[in-house]
């Protein structure tokens, strides 16, 4: 269910908080603050992200690195230079489109080859019927009983095949020509599909590594904050009024993965330990006004409706 709050509030001290919080809505005053809404801290809502993102968004707010990141760097580096090998943003998009050229050179190439055959054929057909029909004319020639006629009528036929087979001769060079343009276009596209491919796999292989990196580093940045956290958790149980009953305690372990607990004071605590300079929109009635909210995350506040 949507709750709305009766009034919506800033830090009296800052104009661009108010008009961020006049907005209304969470996402409205993330417009007016221009904060990232990937900022895992940007927000404090019904819907936080994951502990182990928080905390490390947390860490490195805190300036903490970790021995990951010079390795993080050369790999987001290198996984924009895939791209651009590929001569694309989106490697899947490259890859279909040097499929699809494949696939056209393939189909040209063999009708180019159909053409070239059918051609050769029907020449060499002409041919053999030209010879004959020449054969023919000679040996009319040299018959006494040969008739003016005949011998017109022999001249005509081997006319008529000598211009239909300079005729298939010429149409299979052309063929011909194109079939040697269609086998090198495709010599190429193959050769476009197979650097696409291999581009596309090296690609793969980059983001799964600078994933783990990620994975890796957001682990250990999240544990080193994890201490800081549980006493944070045990202030906002101490210092905050609970509000419509809600039960204050927590487990909170040894680890991110022990705590067991309201996600949203998790979430409260992750951005207090970070000792943000940049504002969080609050969408939660877990505070009275947003004095109380600036004062125990330790930030500026814009306090909106919860959505």
């Amino acid at each position: 269910m949507t709750r709305r709050f009766a009034d919506r509030v800033a830090p009296a001290e800052s104009g661009e908080l108010r008009r961020a919080a006049a907005a209304g809505t969470v996402d409205g005053a993330c417009a007016a603050l221009e904060l990232d809404p990937d900022d895992p801290l940007a927000t404090l809502t019904d819907r936080p992200p994951s502990l182990w993102r928080a905390l490390a968004a947390a860490a490195r707010e805190r300036g903490l690195e970790h021995p990951a990141d010079d390795e993080r760097r050369r790999l987001r580096t290198a996984l924009d230079e895939s791209a651009e090998e590929i001569g694309a943003a989106d490697g899947d998009d490259a890859a279909d489109a040097a499929s699809d050229a494949l696939a056209a050179a393939r189909r040209r190439a063999a009708a180019a080859g159909t053409d070239v055959d059918r051609l050769r054929e029907r020449a060499a057909t002409l041919r053999g019927r030209l010879a004959e029909a020449r054969e023919r004319t000679t040996h009319d020639a040299s018959d006494d009983a040969d008739t003016s006629a005949t011998a017109d009528a022999d001249a005509t036929t081997v006319d008529s095949l000598r211009a239909e087979f300079e005729a298939a001769t010429r149409a299979l060079s052309e063929a011909e020509t194109e079939r040697v343009a269609a086998d090198q276009a495709l010599a190429r596209a193959a050769e476009r599909s197979r650097s696409v491919r291999d581009a596309r796999e090296r690609r793969l292989r980059l983001r799964d590594a600078l994933a783990n990196r990620r994975r890796e580093a957001r682990r250990d940045l999240a544990r080193e904050v994890y201490p800081a956290f549980a006493n944070a958790v045990a202030a906002f149980h101490s210092e905050v009024d609970p509000v419509d009953g809600r039960a204050a305690d927590a487990e909170v372990g040894d680890d991110p993965g022990d705590f067991d607990g309201d996600a949203v004071v998790a979430h409260a605590a992750a951005i207090r330990i970070a000792e943000r300079s940049d504002p969080v929109v609050v969408g939660v009635d877990r505070f009275v006004d947003a004095t109380a909210a600036r004062d125990w995350l330790c930030t500026p506040v814009v306090l909106v409706g919860a959505e």
